[in-house]
């Protein structure tokens, strides 16, 4: 039925418990994974921090920012890295194949639907816990808004497990 799962995961806490959850189901279907991990842009602040207009005077604060942005981008790469070595650790262990891959300067949401079509996945298995906050109730959450917008079938999965 399944062939090639989406699995985004951020690799941390209670996502460890849905990325098992998919790497199973996975493996029940005979299926591949392809484990996805989006890394935002930098926000606004983000990015005021590292070019802070009141410390850029010459061009040696120039050098300065422009290394502090790429070690900003390193950090996101390393986390990616780590999040995805979860994923793939865990497919590893229960003979899962499994695709990494990790989309940089994305929203999570346009991230997920994107890699989904290139990738050609016929399922995204995504986690929710479930408690939005109040950003994701004014806004929507990542998965109401994959919800909406993929035509690619959905499995949501409330991890409530440990952590």
């Amino acid at each position: 039925m399944y062939t090639n799962i989406l699995l985004p995961t951020d690799g941390l806490g209670k996502c460890k418990f849905g990325t098992c959850h998919g790497v199973l189901l996975a493996k029940n279907l005979g299926a591949k994974v392809t484990a996805v991990c989006v890394t935002e842009k930098l926000s606004g602040q983000e990015i005021l921090k590292i070019y802070n207009p009141h410390v850029l005077i010459g061009t040696s604060a120039g050098t300065v920012a422009q290394a502090s942005m790429k070690n900003a981008e390193d950090l996101h790469k390393e986390f990616a890295g780590k999040a995805l070595e979860v994923a793939e650790k865990m497919c590893a262990e229960n003979g899962v194949k499994c695709e990494k891959v990790h989309l940089a300067g994305e929203s999570p949401t346009d991230g997920i639907l994107k890699v989904a079509k290139e990738k050609s996945c016929d399922l995204i298995f995504i986690s929710t816990h479930g408690n939005p906050g109040l950003m994701g109730t004014l806004f929507g959450t990542v998965v109401s808004k994959i919800l909406s917008r993929s035509s690619t079938p959905v499995l949501v999965h409330h991890c409530g497990g440990p952590g």
